[in-house]
């Protein structure tokens, strides 16, 4: 099974994570990682990679991060020669609907397939109210 981490500043990996076990459940071979102010980043760094092989049990791990560039991300190039024997992939920008996909996808897509839905799937579940609800009446 593809492993999953949330990589993030703050609580927010945790509260992704958490929040997820509500609506579905427990799910094996997930974990999570906050940055926080005061933190050595070079621990953190070895952390990630250490969460990375930990997660891998053959099929890889898809790693999400809050923010394209930011230390969670670059912890994730840090880990690549570290990490040369084991399959992740790195995606940046999480939101909900893409961490909620990868659980429900994950037994039926292997490592690519997953990265490159999850973020099909994390543009999609980007919606405004009044434009939907304009959608909706239009068809009606």
């Amino acid at each position: 099974m593809i492993g999953i981490l949330v990589l993030s500043h703050g609580n927010l990996s945790q509260a992704i994570v958490e929040t997820g076990k509500m609506i579905v459940g427990l799910n094996p071979n997930v974990d999570y990682l906050g940055l926080y102010a005061g933190d050595n980043i070079d621990e953190f760094y070895k952390n990630v990679t250490e969460k990375i092989k930990a997660l891998n049990d053959g099929d890889g791990v898809l790693v999400f991060s809050d923010l394209y560039g930011a230390s969670p991300f670059k912890s994730t190039a840090y880990a690549v020669k570290k990490l040369a024997n084991v399959r992740y992939r790195s995606v940046s920008g999480i939101n909900f609907p893409m961490f909620i996909e990868s659980i429900l996808a994950r037994e039926n897509k292997n490592l690519d397939e997953l990265a490159e839905h999850v973020m099909s799937i994390g543009k999609e579940g980007i919606k405004e109210l009044f434009t939907e609800a304009q959608k909706i009446s239009e068809v009606n």
